[in-house]
């Protein structure tokens, strides 16, 4: 009887030690640097603005090459008033030598919802890649950078009404 259960010890022990290393986390900031926003509900078009982006990401490792994750963000422009939006992202990383340490590349997109009046839905997407850097046994710093692009809508409204955003962004972000 003592045999079985520190055999059921065992086994939970080690498949919890596996899932550490398999589930991830990771807090995420990039800065925007939009260069072309087209706003009508707001009254402005091609003007320059800088962003600030906050994602919360939890993931599974597949294997050493792809990491799946999923996230909630705060994306935020200097003066674009109102076209505050909040993401819910799928975010697919590839990193071709599969090790702790070196290049990865990124797909981010998904639905997002605005914090206006005039705008209340859209979607999001971003594209980019980056570099690892491996802290801990757990612990990882990354350096990334890329292409960003949004859009909102307000209900059924025509096409002509919607706001667009797009730029490059430059981020970092730390995962366990």
């Amino acid at each position: 009887m003592k045999t079985i259960f520190i055999s059921i010890f065992l086994i939970l022990y080690s498949h919890t030690i596996f899932a550490q290393n398999k589930i991830n986390a990771e807090l995420r900031y990039n800065l925007i640097m939009a260069t072309n926003i087209n706003a009508p509900n707001y009254g402005f078009e091609d003007e320059n603005s800088i962003g600030n982006s906050i994602r919360f990401l939890l993931g599974y490792h597949i294997n050493n090459h792809i990491n799946i994750n999923v996230g909630l963000g705060l994306d935020g422009y200097s003066n674009a008033h109102g076209i505050n939006t909040a993401p819910l992202v799928l975010n697919i990383k590839y990193s071709p030598n599969g090790k702790p340490k070196g290049i990865f590349f990124l797909a981010e997109g998904g639905p997002q919802v605005t914090f206006s009046s005039t705008e209340d839905k859209g979607y999001m997407f971003l594209g980019g890649m980056g570099y690892k850097i491996k802290l801990s046994r757990l612990i990882r710093l990354n350096f990334l950078a890329g292409y960003n692009y949004q859009k909102t809508t307000k209900g059924f409204s025509n096409f002509d009404d919607d706001s667009s955003r797009q730029g490059f962004f430059i981020g970092t972000s730390i995962s366990l």
